[in-house]
């Protein structure tokens, strides 16, 4: 989420509100009118850059019969989530050059409802700080060629957790590793990556941290480390 951060109204017909409140969901509240604010802060061989972005919960959406629970970020980008069976998951996003949201190929989890220790799925997942270094500066962010799935893990679920919006108990972790194949050098041949995330959610908020680690240094391709902390939090 963090590093796809303007927002155009959406279709009159997507944003009629569903009835109900929002289902009990403590490590990923869905009700309308939460707000986190997040410092941002990447750092590879090339530099290093911080900045804060913010995200805010609009509640549930009707669409095709179903009902989603709508994520805006401070650049625009849209997510909509939904419940399907014992997890939540995203299974579409309007950026801001779409008129309607693009439904995801396949749905992806983004956690369980209830976690508990030992609760695994996959995620589908891309570089977030590597990129090409020479002859130009080039993220492989939206590249389809670096795509790889994450193997998560919830491995912790009574963390104590400090981070600059305070020190948060009963947390849970959720952990995962990929291991991806990169065209670093012609001259040496490809690189094994092995891609490291972890995410921590604290009960009543949501996503406190998160940090990813792409270990890769060569004279064309570099990796490096990106940290999201929460700042703040509205309710």
């Amino acid at each position: 989420m963090p590093t796809v951060l303007r927002l155009l109204p959406a279709s009159a017909a997507l944003l009629i509100s569903a009835c109900g409140s929002a289902p009990d969901t403590p490590y990923f509240p869905l009700e309308s009118g939460r707000h986190w604010t997040y410092e941002l802060h990447e750092a590879n061989p090339l530099g290093e850059k911080t900045e804060t972005f913010e995200i805010t919960s609009a509640g549930p959406r009707e669409r095709d019969g179903s009902t989603y629970y709508l994520r805006r970020n401070s650049l625009g980008t849209e997510y909509w989530l939904k419940l399907d069976g014992a997890s939540i998951v995203r299974s579409a996003l309007r950026t801001t050059v779409e008129i309607e949201p693009r439904d995801d190929a396949v749905p992806r989890t983004v956690l369980p409802i209830a976690p508990k220790l030992g609760d695994a799925w996959e995620q589908p997942s891309q570089p977030f700080i590597m990129e090409r270094a020479v002859p130009f500066r080039e993220r492989f962010l939206h590249h389809d060629s670096v795509r790889f799935t994450l193997a998560m893990k919830i491995t912790a679920v009574d963390e104590e957790v400090t981070v600059p919006a305070g020190t948060f108990k009963h947390c849970i972790k959720a952990e995962g590793d990929a291991l991806i194949h990169v065209l670093a050098d012609p001259r040496l041949g490809g690189s094994e990556v092995v891609i490291r995330h972890s995410e921590w959610y604290a009960p009543g908020v949501g996503l406190i941290k998160l940090h990813r680690e792409e270990p890769l240094e060569t004279t064309q391709i570099v990796g490096g480390e990106v940290t999201m902390e929460l700042l703040s939090y509205e309710r």
